[in-house]
């Protein structure tokens, strides 16, 4: 990816926000089954842009829903960045198409 790419990196980082949301939502959901071991998303940045996802499976079999609620504040907040970091590139590159010389 191109580091300059405002769209893709942004993609990438929604991409990455919706598997820490998945993984979120299944440790919640799964809190009372027997023998469950939640999961954790880890935000790793790419060497050439952009942000990946890395699943890592915890060995304690219990779940921390005050955890589990700040994962989905942050996950909300991040959401919410990449959507304004697309909305800005798409006006920024809207206003340069329209330049009139």
């Amino acid at each position: 990816m191109n580091p300059g790419n405002i769209f893709g990196i942004a993609v990438s980082a929604l991409s990455a926000y919706r598997t820490r949301l998945n993984v979120t939502a299944n440790n919640i959901a799964n809190a009372n089954t027997e023998g469950f071991r939640p999961s954790e998303t880890m935000m790793n940045e790419n060497l050439n842009g952009g942000v990946s996802a890395a699943i890592r499976q915890f060995d304690i079999p219990d779940v921390d829903i005050a955890k589990e609620m700040v994962d989905l504040m942050t996950t909300e907040l991040g959401f919410k960045a990449m959507l304004k970091t697309i909305s800005t590139e798409d006006e920024i590159t809207s206003s340069i198409i329209n330049i009139k010389i």
